[in-house]
């Protein structure tokens, strides 16, 4: 949410220096101006929504992981029996339990739900 009230502020201060020198800029600059600043929006939207998307497959995942679900991470099978969510680092951190994994972290974007 704060990014786009960022990205408003930027986009109005934006307007204001263009209208500010709309007599210096003439008339042909106007609508390149407009043609920037729309795609500028369109393209600050797009990299939001992938974002909004990203973030609810994780949160999907993160459910999952906490009902006691398998997921796949790297082809590593992650259970909470033997992993434990770090959520500074959005990633799963293998238990002392085995020795194997030990030391072991891995990136939540990663992992995919285990449909056994």
């Amino acid at each position: 949410m704060s990014r786009v009230v960022i990205f408003l502020l930027c986009a109005f201060a934006i307007l204001i220096f263009v209208y500010a020198l709309r007599e210096k800029l003439g008339k042909k600059a106007k609508p390149a101006f407009f043609i920037l600043f729309l795609l500028l929006i369109l393209g600050i939207g797009i990299f939001e929504y992938k974002n909004i998307v990203k973030g609810h497959k994780q949160d999907d995942l993160l459910i999952a992981f906490n009902q006691g679900k398998s997921l796949i991470c790297k082809n590593i099978i992650v259970e909470s029996s033997n992993f434990n969510y770090e959520f500074g680092t959005s990633s799963f951190i293998s238990k002392d339990i085995n020795k194997s994994l030990k030391f072991l972290v891995l990136d939540i974007k990663d992992c995919k739900l285990n449909n056994e």
